[in-house]
């Protein structure tokens, strides 16, 4: 019999800045959402503050709207997307907790 996992992903809470996550957004400009983990967070947090608000269509329905031509391979970035496992969670997730009793040097 095999266990399942269930892992979320974290809200924000009240500690985040949201003048570095504008500063993060600023700096990764460039970057895409989906494969920059602080242009994620950062974007994430301007929108539980409110500070942007997240477009209704994908970037693909804008363009198409717009009889711009969009891109259907990922030209811009060459890394391969790899979505970590439930066990990777988990063990992100235990050593943070490890770190914040104290029990890691």
């Amino acid at each position: 019999m095999s266990e399942e996992m269930l892992v979320t992903p974290p809200t924000i809470c009240g500690f985040a800045e949201v003048e570095f996550a504008h500063q993060q957004m600023r700096r990764h400009r460039e970057c895409n959402i989906d494969r920059c983990a602080w242009k994620r967070v950062a974007y994430h947090t301007l929108v539980h503050f409110r500070r942007i608000v997240p477009q209704e269509l994908s970037p693909r329905e804008r363009a198409h709207q717009r009889g711009i031509y969009y891109p259907t391979d990922d030209t811009c970035n060459a890394l391969p997307v790899i979505t970590p496992t439930a066990q990777t969670y988990q063990q992100v997730l235990d050593g943070l907790t490890q770190l914040v009793r104290g029990e890691l040097p």
